[in-house]
């Protein structure tokens, strides 16, 4: 990932990235950005889960280099062109909506990190299969030691993600 590419985060890649300690290095190798649904998902979460990982608020805001509001006409633009967006978690939605009302066309230097299949499905429907990125490829670009990168689960590895768009294209996953 080149200095000038942005990357946008969904709230279960930034909750990977702290759960493997890694949100510091990312946050100083990389331009990261995301909505404030999915801030608040990250920072809530399931309190009742086991294993929820907690977020510091403080490290979290300070890593981003915005967490952009999204209201009711961005929602409303992409869900009346995408209709098929309109059932995606509310944070995933919300980061489509901005994506869709202020970033489209989606440039190269503009990636989005998520480890959802339906998610990666939608962006197939937008046009931007190929600016869907892993978490592994973010943290590799930031130069986070191997030893972190060993903890990723799996949804959030090349292998993954490869597999997962292949099977977008091929038409395996609708």
């Amino acid at each position: 990932m080149s200095s000038a590419q942005r990357a946008f985060l969904d709230a279960n890649v930034i909750i990977e990235t702290f759960r493997i300690g890694a949100w510091p290095e990312l946050s100083r190798g990389s331009w990261l950005e995301t909505v404030q649904e999915c801030e608040q998902e990250a920072l809530t979460g399931n309190t009742a889960r086991s294993g929820r990982v907690a977020i510091d608020p403080q490290a979290l805001r300070s890593g981003l280099k915005a967490s952009h509001s999204v209201g009711r006409q961005e929602r409303n633009k992409l869900t009346h062109d995408h209709p098929e967006c309109a059932s995606m978690d509310p944070g995933e939605r919300d980061l489509f909506a901005h994506l869709y009302s202020h970033e489209s066309p989606l440039r190269a230097t503009v990636v989005l990190s998520t480890a959802d299949k339906g998610v990666v499905v939608r962006a197939n429907d937008l046009g931007w299969l190929d600016n869907i990125v892993s978490l592994q490829d973010l943290l590799v670009a930031a130069n986070v030691g191997s030893a972190k990168i060993a903890l990723l689960d799996r949804q959030f590895q090349v292998a993954f993600l490869s597999k997962v768009r292949t099977d977008v294209r091929l038409g395996v996953i609708p």
